[in-house]
């Protein structure tokens, strides 16, 4: 098994800017706090964001200086500067739509005040010359050293995003089976939000393929990684489906065991890595689809549940068949991504 890393890739970068960040001020006989402060909040999960964002982040703080500059020279050190010196910087970035340098300015702004003396123009390039130095190299460290590496993490939260699909599904039917009266949605809204942030994670490495190189079997071992969890939004779907059945009949304990029977099976499928599919699965579900034409008519509700429970198997088949595919694709190509299949991989 994987070990868990305590230290990761993102803490050890915050910690190396900050000490570059705090180095190249002591050089400069720059305040080190701004900086240092600047480096925290600046850095991204991604070289891309931190390019992006470093461009935004550095006229929004100018203009935060130079509210604290004018407004402390007009009013000097109260806490009405501090409370006008915020509403504006937060004010204008919003109209010059700097939003993702509002921090940034904010806390520039309102950090300058304390430390503002007669030298209006001194004190602006000085504070301006630690808060871009905090913006630069925790951009550069970003993209430079200990690049984010988001294939393993990826991985790691597909198989337990599956595998607590699996605990979902089994709940939420023997839940429904069991007429037990608690709202059933909860179980897989959870999921749902999960399953929007594992996306994300999807849209940072494709982010980072903008700005380095990349190989097919990089990208290719991704595309299946998100047709994974493409799959996985379709089986949520039908685990929505099963949670808004309410019975309208009662279900007989045979009934109710041969449902439950075909739940353990998807199960095993869906928190398996490799999610193959037993031939006893195909006759479990070959019963369910006879059965299901015998009571079509007379029990509506044993025959919706039954019918997402087919539409759920065929989304197994394609997801098993898929899966099957790219298995024997990366045996065959040894520069295909080890940390994929279940391969021992170390990350961070």
């Amino acid at each position: 098994m994987r070990k868990r890393v305590i230290i990761g890739r993102r803490v050890v970068k915050t910690g190396l800017a900050v000490f570059i960040t705090a180095l190249i001020c002591h050089w400069l006989d720059l305040p080190a706090t701004f900086a240092v402060i600047t480096a925290i909040v600046t850095t991204e999960p991604t070289a891309a964001d931190s390019l992006k964002k470093g461009l935004v982040r550095l006229p929004a703080a100018s203009i935060g200086a130079v509210f604290a500059i004018v407004l402390d020279v007009l009013l000097g050190q109260s806490a009405l500067t501090y409370s006008l010196v915020a509403m504006m910087t937060i004010i204008a970035c919003s109209k010059l739509k700097l939003d993702t340098g509002t921090l940034v300015a904010t806390l520039t702004a309102v950090a300058m005040i304390p430390g503002t003396t007669d030298h209006v123009i001194a004190d602006f390039v000085t504070r301006m010359s630690g808060t871009s130095t905090g913006i630069i190299v925790s951009t550069l460290v970003n993209f430079v050293i200990l690049p984010p590496k988001f294939g393993p993490i990826l991985v790691d939260k597909v198989e337990t995003l599956f595998g607590e699909t699996a605990k979902t599904l089994d709940l939420a039917v023997r839940h429904l089976l069991h007429e037990e009266d608690e709202d059933r949605t909860h179980f897989y809204r959870q999921l749902h939000t999960q399953l929007a942030s594992t996306y994300q994670l999807t849209q940072f490495q494709y982010d980072e393929w903008r700005y380095r190189k990349s190989n097919e079997f990089e990208r290719r071992s991704f595309g299946f990684l998100k047709k994974k969890l493409d799959y996985l939004h379709l089986v949520l779907f039908h685990i929505g489906k099963l949670c808004h059945i309410r019975l309208n009949h009662h279900i007989s304990n045979e009934e109710k065991e041969n449902m439950m029977v075909a739940v353990h099976s998807f199960k095993q499928i869906i928190e398996d890595p490799l999610h193959q599919m037993a031939t006893t699965h195909h006759v479990i579900m070959e019963e369910l689809k006879r059965k299901r034409s015998m009571n079509y008519t007379s029990e509506e509700t044993l025959s919706l549940i039954t019918h997402e429970l087919i539409s759920l198997h065929k989304v197994a088949e394609e997801l098993a068949s898929i899966t099957a595919d790219e298995r024997m694709f990366s045996i065959q190509e040894k520069s295909y991504p080890d940390y994929i299949f279940k391969q021992p991989f170390q990350y961070e």
